[in-house]
């Protein structure tokens, strides 16, 4: 269920980087293109800022029982845009915020069992709330979609050891 904003709440722009800050979990879900359910995860994050960019620090648990973890470093380049790499990133995301959703294209080495492809995301964040959003990625290689990703994401009080010393 969708939680009730202000009315002048939704037009305010949807930051990424003011939405992560601080505690956030999320479960989610990966189907390949035929709509098969592949992989279920659940991922903590930890938003900060550090000398002017947003680090993001993900921990991913799948269902299989494996980990991964990744590190987002977000450079707001104004006008409700930003840019952002991690070391699976190739080059750098390019995003965009307005009052409702968040947009970020990227290229990403995806680690498939023994090997890795380079595959292109179209990744979308919307808003449902303060502290809820769902996430929408599409995944495409040579421009033929092979999944969607589905995320869900809460956002957690803010907590006195995440405040900075």
């Amino acid at each position: 269920m969708a939680q009730h904003l202000a009315h002048n709440e939704d037009r305010i722009r949807f930051e990424l980087t003011t939405f992560l800050e601080g505690r956030t979990s999320a479960w989610g879900v990966f189907e390949d293109r035929f709509g098969r359910l592949r992989r279920r995860f659940d991922v903590e994050m930890l938003g900060r800022w550090e000398d002017g960019i947003f680090v993001l620090e993900e921990s991913f648990v799948y269902d299989t029982g494996e980990r991964e973890e990744r590190t987002w470093r977000v450079s707001p380049v104004g006008d409700g845009r930003f840019t952002a790499t991690c070391p699976d990133c190739i080059g750098s995301a390019s995003g965009e915020c307005d009052d409702q959703a968040i947009r970020m294209r990227y290229r990403f080495r995806l680690k498939l069992e023994s090997r890795e492809i380079a595959v292109d995301f179209d990744d979308r964040i919307y808003r449902m709330g303060r502290t809820i959003a769902v996430n929408r990625a599409t995944m495409r290689k040579w421009g033929i979609k092979i999944g969607e990703l589905s995320l869900f994401f809460m956002r957690q009080p803010t907590q006195q050891s995440d405040a900075p010393a």
